[in-house]
């Protein structure tokens, strides 16, 4: 196995890490302004290979996922991206997840169609769950009606990363006349030239994580064929898919507060703060909870090659939430140490706040750590669940 302090450590992260820091933090304010996907910075992703870390080594990608030998080296690009801009390094991730996912379900013909692309063009993938007023993870408000050749899917999905860089998506729906999301959980292939698919690009104006352009896509009856149905009834539930993608977060937490906090030294040396007993007792309270916040993530990162896939969720879980916690606790700090003119917009500081402030949320803390209080009662609990 490639333990995850050797590929944080490896040439390829580390030129990674650079670029993250020189190319795509000084691009990310003209991005954010408008909402605009990172254009040049995913084309230097797929320039590198990045946009296909997950995918199989034989057919050109980097071969690292959860499931192969080298579990940590797309993490730790979802991590050192997110140093420079989060919202980059969630488009890398939900395109990374989504191509995974692809592999371990996709037909030949859905790889032909839609992975091997990948390797030739850049485009982003996206991966469509969210709705408004959905009641559970597995349960879509967006139904798929069977009919001749393959089924009829209405309805409406927002948040959805990649949008207007999106070559395809895996949309969540619902089989229309059956109730248990076991058996009517159905994912679909959609494009965006399909009859009856719009995305509404103007709908995504959140406060933080702009870049990671995440609009509306509204599905108007659109006729699905049998050949762009993504596995089966429930295939995404029952081989708990959702729950190995706890650590993409987990990377983006952790690696958006490291790039905050490595600006913010700079930032507090260059003006003569550093001999302030104060700034030097909070900064040394920042990098205690940074080690912790790594050490969890790479136990977590180890635990899905030595331990059971629920005690591999779990950790996961608590990885991703630590992450979110160190997060908030050292962006107060750091705002305290370098004073109000820190925050201005010439700085990058007020952007990766917002982008914490925001994308923490895609995740529920509360329900995280319900989750873990759960298992350790005994009582009943699913630790594939985000939310």
């Amino acid at each position: 196995m490639i333990d995850p302090v050797e590929a944080l450590n490896s040439d390829k992260i580390q030129e990674l890490h650079k670029i993250a820091i020189e190319e795509f933090r000084p691009r990310a304010a003209a991005y954010e302004a408008n909402a605009d996907m990172p254009e040049a910075n995913i084309q230097t992703l797929f320039e590198k290979g990045w946009l296909t870390t997950t995918l199989p080594k034989e057919m050109g990608g980097m071969g690292s996922n959860l499931d192969t030998d080298d579990p940590a080296t797309y993490l730790q690009a979802i991590r050192v991206v997110a140093r420079g801009c989060p919202g980059t390094a969630h488009c890398c991730q939900v395109h990374n997840h989504t191509a995974w996912t692809m592999m371990q379900i996709a037909s030949e013909d859905q790889i032909e169609r839609f992975v091997k692309p990948m390797f030739t063009r850049p485009f982003l993938a996206a991966f469509v769950g969210s709705e408004a007023k959905r009641r559970h993870m597995y349960m879509m408000n967006t139904t798929a009606t069977p009919t001749d050749g393959g089924y009829i899917v209405h309805g409406e999905k927002n948040y959805a990363t990649n949008g207007p860089m999106m070559g395809f998506a895996i949309i969540f729906t619902a089989i229309a006349g059956v109730e248990n999301y076991l058996d009517n959980h159905l994912m679909v292939l959609i494009t965006p030239d399909m009859e009856g698919v719009s995305l509404d690009n103007s709908w995504y104006r959140p406060s933080g994580m702009r870049i990671a352009s995440s609009p509306v896509i509204t599905l108007d009856n659109v006729m699905i064929e049998q050949k762009n149905v993504l596995g089966g009834p429930g295939t995404y539930p029952k081989m708990r898919l959702q729950g190995k993608f706890h650590l993409g977060f987990a990377a983006n937490y952790l690696g958006a507060t490291e790039g905050m906090y490595d600006w913010y030294l700079d930032y507090v040396s260059k003006r003569g703060k550093g001999k302030d007993g104060i700034i030097q007792m909070r900064t040394g309270e920042m990098k205690i909870a940074l080690k912790a916040a790594e050490s969890l993530f790479h136990d977590a990162i180890r635990a899905w090659k030595t331990k059971d896939v629920v005690e591999a969720e779990l950790l996961s879980i608590a990885a991703k939430s630590m992450a979110a916690h160190v997060g908030f606790e050292i962006s107060h700090k750091i705002i305290h140490n370098s004073g109000s003119t820190a925050l201005f917009d010439e700085f990058p500081l007020n952007r990766y706040i917002r982008d914490l402030e925001t994308h923490v949320l895609h995740a529920g803390h509360d329900r995280s750590a319900q989750i873990i209080g759960q298992a350790e009662f005994g009582e009943t609990f699913d630790s594939t669940l985000q939310r």
